[in-house]
C-alpha cells in the first residue's frame, strides 16, 4: 500500500491509509480480485491536471500503436492530452477521485484534499470509506486486466459516462461499496446528504446515479447467475464487456459470459 502526500496532507493520508487497510480485505473477498498494491496519491490541482494530462498521453499512444494516422489524427493525438488537462483545471475531474494507470497497467487513484474538505468527505468516516472501496475496487479491475480494458480506451475518442466500461466499472465500484463500506465502518445507517445538497443532487444527477445503479444491478444479475470467476473474465477480455443494449437486456449479455 502507498500513500504519497505533501506534508500538510499528512493527517488525512494516514486516516486514508488506515481506511485502506481496513477495506483492503473485505474488497478482495467481495471481488475476488487480488489488491496487492493498492496506490493514491493526495494532490492538488497542478498535481492532478498534469498526471492525468500524462495517463491520457500514454493511453492513446498505447491505443494508435501501429496505426497509420492522418495528418489531422496526429494533430488530434498532440492535442487530446492538453486538452484533457484543461478540462482537469476548468474543474471537470477535480472534484473526485480519479483513476489513472501506467502503460503496464498499475493503477493509482488521485485526490484533491481540499476538494474532500469541501464536500466534507473528510469529516464523515462512512463517506470516505465509500470513496475508498470505489476506488479500490477500480483499482482492482486495472490490476485484474494489466489496463487492458479499465480504464477504456482514449482513442478514437474520449470515454463518456455512457461509454460501456465507464458504466461496468462505476456500476462495480458501487456494487463492491454497498457490501463493504458497512462491514468496515461498523455503521448500521446510511449517512445522510444536507438538505441543500440532497435538493441540488436531485436536479442535476438523477441520470448518472441511474446509470450507476443499473450497472451495479447488473453486476448482481451476472454474479449471481454466472460466478464471480465467470464475471471477473470481463477485466482482461476485450469485447466481453456489455453493450450499451446490453445494459438495457441484462440476459443478452449474461447469456454470452462464460460458464460458470
Amino acid at each position: 500500500m502507498y500513500v504519497q502526500h505533501e506534508a500538510r496532507d499528512a493527517e488525512l493520508a494516514d486516516h486514508i491509509e488506515g481506511l485502506v487497510r481496513a477495506a483492503v480485505p473485505w474488497v478482495e473477498k467481495i471481488t475476488g480480485l487480488p489488491l496487492p498494491r493498492p496506490r493514491f496519491e493526495l494532490v492538488d490541482i497542478d498535481g492532478l491536471a498534469l498526471a492525468y494530462r500524462s495517463f491520457v498521453r500514454r493511453q492513446m499512444e498505447r491505443d494508435t500503436e501501429g496505426l497509420d494516422l492522418t495528418r489531422w489524427e496526429r494533430s488530434k493525438l498532440i492535442a487530446h492530452p492538453q486538452a484533457a488537462e484543461f478540462m482537469v483545471r476548468s474543474g471537470g475531474l477535480s472534484k473526485k477521485p480519479v483513476l489513472i494507470a501506467t502503460s503496464i497497467g498499475q493503477p493509482a487513484t488521485l485526490i484533491i484534499p481540499e476538494a474532500l474538505r469541501l464536500q466534507r468527505l473528510s469529516q464523515t468516516p462512512e463517506l470516505l470509506c465509500d470513496l475508498l472501496v470505489r476506488s479500490l475496487a477500480q483499482q482492482a479491475q486495472v490490476l485484474a486486466g494489466r489496463g487492458q480494458v479499465v480504464p477504456p480506451p482514449q482513442w478514437p475518442k474520449s470515454p463518456t459516462a455512457r461509454h460501456p466500461i465507464v458504466q461496468l466499472s462505476e456500476g462495480h465500484a458501487q456494487w463492491t461499496s454497498s457490501r463493504a463500506t458497512r462491514e468496515i465502518t461498523g455503521s448500521t445507517r446510511q449517512t445522510r446528504r444536507p438538505l441543500a445538497k440532497r435538493i441540488v443532487h436531485s436536479i442535476l444527477e438523477p441520470l448518472a446515479d441511474r446509470r450507476v445503479a443499473r450497472a451495479s444491478a447488473l453486476v448482481d444479475q451476472a454474479v449471481n447467475a454466472r460466478g464471480l470467476t465467470a464475471f471477473n473474465a470481463v477485466w482482461n477480455t476485450p469485447g466481453l464487456a456489455p453493450t450499451l443494449d446490453e445494459f438495457r437486456h441484462p440476459g443478452r449479455w449474461i447469456g454470452r459470459m462464460p460458464p460458470p
